[in-house]
């Protein structure tokens, strides 16, 4: 779906609600358009610059971005331009011999991935703040932990509690040290562990911003591998593998980890993830299956998410108001969402297999009806076309009302 004028501006506004400032490189992230697996292969060196795993035409990219970062400076925001380098190598950047990472063949697009958007009153009166060795020392504990190098940020904390012993964030960096630190050790108590992990992300997301997740992602993926054959509990979704590995954004490895839980799609956690993970990788059939479980099974959930503003998933979000706006009667109900999107979309038969792991209510009757017309259809096997219409005209009318505008 095309991304409209009001949907980028609404992601510059979220973005600077929560973590005041605004990155291209997040909208990259929230998007879709980049993993942040594969911007982490970046920041390793393992792949020469992010041409290679920008997902989408990349004039498209470069006007998204150019109207977020145009829309940010309408709002007062001002433009400041950063360095990525390597994480392996930030000993080097004390010798001078770190040179930045490549971010884009292309040099407009590299330049827009490169700004930060923030508030004027934010922005650094260049000598006072350059010249300001408390504002070095803790610019320098942001980046080191940022770039999950530890003695670096203690070294910084250290002279940061020598030069400002009252400084009001020492012991708010102390902790995010600290918890930087345990990627070292084994997790010893995964429920202990979720908690710390609840209590740092407000901290690092006040101290860190856009960083944030450069600091808590390896964290959460240490959680994940403590998870590992822990099965799904109603009673604690979060603490299950796949809720990690999402904090993570390892979106694949959250699919695979939830398509293998015994009975997911009984679980509304875990089809709201799958759905997550759909999207993200851009893989429709397993965005389809989560939403449409819930659907089935959480109807209530579901609503509340295709509700909300901030849905990412701008598509089916439009789709969700579409077939909302259908039903000026209030006759169709959530569970007949998944056969009402077939009628629209009749393709999505051809993706999405006909038995769908679930169970024999109304609306998963009706979505099994539709998919075998449809197929029935194409193929001009009337009989058991006719057979299926017969059967939607008696069980649901007003499917088969949309039914007929397929024909």
């Amino acid at each position: 779906m095309k991304t409209t004028h009001s949907d980028i501006q609404a992601q510059v506004d979220a973005q600077l609600l929560e973590q005041g400032t605004f990155s291209p490189l997040e909208l990259l992230f929230s998007s879709g358009r980049l993993s942040y697996g594969d911007y982490e292969n970046w920041r390793r060196g393992e792949i020469e610059s992010l041409d290679e795993v920008l997902m989408g035409s990349s004039a498209k990219i470069r006007a998204q971005l150019e109207e977020a970062i145009a829309y940010a400076s309408s709002i007062g925001l001002i433009n400041e331009a950063q360095e990525f380098h390597a994480w392996q190598s930030q000993g080097a950047d004390r010798h001078g011999n770190d040179k930045p990472l490549r971010i884009s063949a292309d040099p407009r697009l590299a330049h827009l991935i490169a700004v930060t958007c923030k508030p004027a009153q934010n922005a650094p009166q260049m000598d006072l703040f350059f010249d300001n060795p408390v504002v070095a020392l803790v610019n320098g504990i942001v980046g080191a932990l940022s770039a999950r190098n530890t003695s670096e940020a203690q070294h910084h904390l250290d002279r940061l509690y020598a030069q400002a012993p009252n400084h009001a964030d020492l012991a708010a960096f102390d902790r995010l040290v600290d918890a930087l630190g345990r990627l070292d050790c084994a997790v010893e108590d995964p429920r202990r562990e979720l908690e710390l992990l609840f209590e740092t992300a407000p901290t690092a997301k006040r101290l860190l911003g856009s960083r944030t997740r450069d600091l808590l992602t390896p964290l959460w993926r240490r959680l994940a591998d403590a998870l590992t054959g822990r099965p799904f509990s109603s009673n604690e979704p979060t603490l299950h593998r796949s809720f990690a590995l999402s904090q993570a954004q390892d979106w694949l490895a959250v699919a695979e980890c939830v398509l293998a839980e015994p009975s997911w799609w009984m679980h509304a956690p875990l089809c709201l993830r799958l759905a997550q993970s759909g999207f993200y990788r851009q893989h429709r059939v397993h965005s389809l299956m989560g939403w449409f479980q819930l659907c089935w099974h959480a109807p209530d959930l579901a609503t509340d998410a295709l509700d909300k503003q901030d849905q990412p998933d701008k598509a089916m979000a439009v789709l969700w108001d579409k077939f909302t706006d259908s039903d000026i009667d209030g006759i169709l109900s959530l569970a007949d969402f998944p056969a009402w999107m077939l009628l629209v979309e009749p393709s999505l038969a051809l993706l999405l297999p006909l038995d769908l792991p679930s169970g024999h209510s109304a609306g998963e009757n009706h979505y099994r009806c539709v998919h075998r017309w449809i197929h029935a259809h194409r193929a001009g096997r009337r009989d058991e076309e006719m057979a299926q219409r017969k059967a939607l005209l008696v069980s649901h009318p007003l499917l088969f009302q949309w039914l007929k505008r397929c024909v």
